[in-house]
C-alpha cells in the first residue's frame, strides 16, 4: 500500500503533485518565468528530473513536502551542470510574515565541489522583492536587510512577495478548477 500525489492540471501542464501546480501559480503571479520538467539527467546512474528551470535565475527547482529527498544527487547534478539548484521543503510563510518557521525554506545548493558540508547549503532563504525597484531576489531574511541588498538598485528594503504568496495559498484545483485564485 502507498501514498501518491494527486496529479493536477495547470496550463496545459500535468504536474505530479498540487503542491508544483501552486509553484507555477507563484512564479506567474510573481513574473517570474519558468520552464517545467525541462530535461531528465542521468547523474552517475540515477536517472534526475528537476521540477523546474526559472531562466531568469538560471537555476533549477525542487519542489519537496518534506525534508526527505536524495541530497547527494542533487549536490552533484548541481556540480555537474554548473547551476544552483533550489529545494522548497513544506509551505511558505503566510503572506507579509517573514518568519518561515521550522517547516519551510528554500535549501539553495550551490555547484561549488569544495563545498560538501551544511555551509554549502543556503538555509531559509525565500524570494523577497525590493521595495524601491522591484528586482526579485532569493535570500534568507538576514542577508536581505544588509546594506545593498538589492544588486540592481543598492537598496537594502527587500520583503516577502504577497501577492504571488497569497496566490500560492489559495490556488483551487478541486472539481476541474484552473487554479485561479
Amino acid at each position: 500500500m502507498y501514498i501518491k500525489a494527486i496529479e493536477t492540471k495547470y496550463k496545459g501542464y500535468r504536474f505530479r503533485s498540487r503542491s508544483e501546480a501552486r509553484w507555477a501559480v507563484f512564479f506567474d503571479t510573481a513574473k517570474i518565468k519558468w520552464e517545467y520538467e525541462l530535461e531528465g539527467y542521468d547523474v552517475n546512474g540515477t536517472w534526475y528530473l528537476p521540477d523546474f528551470y526559472l531562466p531568469d535565475f538560471n537555476s533549477f527547482f525542487e519542489v519537496k513536502g518534506t525534508g526527505d529527498y536524495d541530497d547527494e544527487t542533487i549536490q552533484l547534478f548541481s556540480e555537474l551542470i554548473g547551476k544552483k539548484v533550489l529545494i522548497a521543503i513544506g509551505k511558505p510563510p503566510e503572506p507579509g510574515e517573514w518568519d518561515c518557521g521550522e517547516s519551510y525554506g528554500l535549501q539553495t545548493v550551490f555547484p561549488s565541489q569544495e563545498w560538501h558540508d551544511d555551509v554549502a547549503w543556503g538555509y531559509k532563504d525565500m524570494f523577497l522583492e525590493c521595495d524601491d525597484c522591484g528586482r526579485i531576489s532569493i535570500m534568507n531574511e538576514v542577508y536581505s536587510t544588509m546594506k545593498d541588498a538589492c544588486g540592481a538598485c543598492h537598496k537594502s528594503r527587500l520583503m516577502p512577495l504577497y501577492h504571488p504568496l497569497k496566490a500560492w495559498r489559495s490556488a483551487r484545483f478541486e472539481f476541474g478548477g484552473s487554479g485561479n485564485t
